[in-house]
């Protein structure tokens, strides 16, 4: 594999500092980048690179997060800084220059990677074609949220589309690199017993929820303007039912998958805005400095107008400051004779696995029944395999040009065609917002509700 470019749009953010650089240094340290690749962290402000390290914890990725002298060590021959600002063109023809400067023996692979906030893209994306840096071997990996709307994201797909070819542009959804959304297709492939069950007769209820305990932190201008749908529905959530509910593709290549995603997506119905559930948790006004009407709680309920998945519920449901971080795939099967049904579940994180719920019968002379549970987890099964970081797995899925697990243009637009109703009611007006105590459960968020 030929020495990428990796280039860090907002190098000195968030994202950056607890994700990017621990999995670029991880891959650098393991071998698995080749030892020359190159990094530049791009910048308003002149930064220096040690400096910026000694911001980062580096070694977060290593099972005793102590960081190898060796590893440390290529990762500071990698990384070089530039300032740019993005409305600047002087600014993206010094950046060029630098990326040149890599070149000397042969032409290096270039991931743009914008870590910035979405209202950055257009200058940027401008400004990187009008340098000439939106070539064959210049990839962009965009970050959500993929606009703020159905009607923003077709600007933006309209303006990206006129600089890069489709396969150049790498729509982040690392929820899909996390190894059990990575098992979920496989599971579907290698397991038939379950292929006959995968529809409305046999499977009642499709929820996917992901929570966290945690609020929103530092991140407090980008949660503002994205809101709990946008950061985790739009995106994530929408993301992980195709792949749970789609027809499964012809083979498992990425042009098959996006085929068998997108045909997915189209066919759901647009949301019902008036079933839609949102909540704030108590203190977040003071935490963003105003009486806000975004929602750190929501809950949308889908319907699917293929045959197949008719009067099966889908509900996609996610919250920060819950009582736990979770995500889970939870398939409730169709059964008649039990009060509680049988259940295929699948756990994204933490204490990623696969659980089958079912009913058996009690020991003794009676006839009771009870629920068991057939319970698979990775760490148990798989103890000396080195887990792989969903932000590693973007980055060298991007440096293959595998895009099997990014999002399509048109897949895209259609979860934002699906959610445009809900977005729409919210935006008019902050009715119906529940509030909830920071350590809620789901149940507790909006417990007046009756389903």
């Amino acid at each position: 594999m030929a020495s990428p470019v990796i280039v860090v749009f907002g190098i000195t953010g968030d994202l950056s500092k607890r994700k990017l650089l621990p999995a670029l240094y991880h891959l650098l340290s393991q071998d698995i980048l080749p030892e020359d690749t190159k990094i530049v962290g791009v910048s308003r402000k002149d930064l220096d690179p040690n400096e910026l390290l000694n911001t980062v914890e580096l070694c977060v990725l290593e099972r005793d997060n102590i960081c190898d002298p060796i590893g440390m060590a290529r990762v500071k021959n990698a990384l070089s800084t530039i300032k740019l600002d993005p409305t600047e063109p002087a600014d993206f023809t010094k950046l060029k220059q630098h990326l040149d400067s890599f070149d000397s023996h042969d032409e290096r692979e270039r991931l743009m990677y914008m870590s910035v906030p979405a209202d950055a893209f257009e200058p940027i994306i401008t400004n990187l074609a009008a340098s000439d840096l939106n070539g064959p071997r210049n990839r962009l990996l965009l970050e959500k949220p993929f606009g703020y709307d159905l009607q923003s994201a077709q600007q933006l797909l309209k303006l990206i589309n006129a600089e890069f070819d489709e396969e150049q542009i790498y729509r982040i959804d690392h929820y899909l690199a996390k190894e059990t959304a990575q098992n979920l297709l496989a599971f579907r492939l290698h397991n038939p017993i379950f292929s006959p069950l995968w529809n409305a007769e046999h499977i009642q209820r499709v929820h996917i929820i992901a929570t966290e305990k945690l609020g929103i932190e530092n991140r407090i201008g980008f949660y503002e303007q994205t809101g709990a749908m946008r950061d985790l529905i739009q995106s994530h959530l929408i993301q992980l039912l195709a792949i749970t509910m789609m027809d499964l593709p012809t083979d498992m290549s990425s042009e098959a998958i996006h085929v068998s995603k997108q045909h997915f997506m189209e066919q759901l119905i647009p949301a019902d805005a008036n079933t839609a559930e949102r909540g704030q948790y108590m203190g977040y006004s003071n935490e963003v400095g105003i009486k806000s009407a975004t929602e750190t709680y929501a809950k949308v309920f889908l319907k699917h107008s293929a045959e197949r998945w008719q009067g099966t519920e889908i509900v996609l449901e996610t919250g920060k400051a819950m009582a736990e971080k979770s995500t889970q795939i939870i398939v409730e099967f169709n059964t008649p004779h039990e009060r509680r049904r049988n259940s295929l579940t699948f756990h994204i994180q933490p204490n990623e696995g696969i659980g089958l719920d079912l009913v058996v019968k009690k020991p003794g002379f009676g006839e009771h029944m009870q629920h068991a549970e057939l319970d698979f987890r990775y760490s148990d099964t798989f103890k000396n395999i080195v887990e792989i970081d969903a932000y590693e797995r973007v980055l060298m899925d991007a440096v293959r040009g595998d895009q099997s697990l990014f999002a399509s243009d048109r897949e895209v637009l259609a979860s934002w065609q699906v959610l445009q109703p809900i977005v729409d009611k919210w935006a008019a007006s902050g009715d119906g917002m529940h509030s909830y105590t920071m350590g809620a459960t789901p149940e507790e968020v909006c417990s007046d509700r009756s389903e």
